[in-house]
């Protein structure tokens, strides 16, 4: 059971709104408002990296303001560990629209999750994790946010520790995968890529062990899966999902 941060209430039937290998996240509440605290697990606590970075995204989350992220309500570090508060937006994760064969509302989602990611770049910041699941979406696919930065590039976050891959492979771009430097272009591609995969159901990778796909993902174009999946899509929304796709980050259309 998480315990709340002093000043706050743990909002019930909340306990696990996700819980990864290195966080928890759950619901907790202020002056009626319902908010998400994320907290590390047992043995991310263990980590000092892990405790610098989670206090770092904090800071980041307030340095964004908002609007395109939640915005940051309180930080700080209690006998649990650190811990941050956010607001909570209420809009469902992009993976759970999987299988909604409306070309309209995709077409309007990947507007407004490209305007969100181009809102957290322009602050100098990449997001490094782009997934269907780090992606929120309202129902009418015109509002779209992003969270989870764990993983982010940007001002106020310490280097990320050499070390196995961390992320999602399925939608990683291939110099991510690689290891190499990567900058906001990395994103474009885990933004295309997931935007198709949730329209079409097909997966942009298929292997299934993390060692294999962490080869495919660095040496294999996902293009021709990409050229496939924007089936039924307007020419333009294709064409640029499909480009945002290509395996050299030069040429990725911001």
């Amino acid at each position: 059971m998480p315990v709340a941060p002093a000043g706050f209430t743990l909002l019930p039937g909340t306990e696990r709104m996700g819980a990864g290998q290195a966080t928890r996240v759950f619901g907790v509440g202020r002056d009626g408002e319902d908010l998400v605290c994320k907290v590390l697990g047992p043995r991310a606590l263990a980590e000092p990296w892990m405790r610098e970075r989670l206090v770092a995204e904090g800071r980041l989350l307030g340095l964004l303001g908002g609007g395109a992220t939640p915005r940051l309500v309180a930080s700080g570090e209690d006998a649990g560990g650190p811990w941050i508060v956010m607001e909570r937006i209420a809009w469902p994760p992009l993976a759970s629209y999987t299988g909604k064969r409306d070309a309209g509302w995709l077409e309007k989602a990947a507007r407004a999750a490209f305007d969100a990611l181009a809102a957290v770049h322009a602050a100098g910041v990449v997001h490094g994790d782009v997934s269907p699941d780090n992606v929120l979406v309202s129902g009418d696919g015109a509002g779209a946010a992003l969270v989870d930065f764990g993983l982010a590039l940007g001002p106020t976050m310490p280097p990320l520790p050499h070390g196995p891959f961390r992320g999602t492979l399925l939608y990683a771009a291939p110099e991510v995968a690689r290891g190499e430097p990567y900058d906001a272009r990395a994103d474009l591609f885990a933004m295309a890529a997931s935007l198709l995969h949730v329209w079409s159901g097909e997966a942009p990778r298929g292997q299934t062990t993390d060692a294999a796909m962490l080869l495919e993902a660095g040496e294999q174009s996902i293009e021709a899966w990409a050229e496939r999946a924007v089936q039924g899509l307007a020419p333009e929304v294709g064409r640029t999902l499909v480009t945002r796709c290509s395996f050299d980050a030069k040429d990725r259309v911001a």
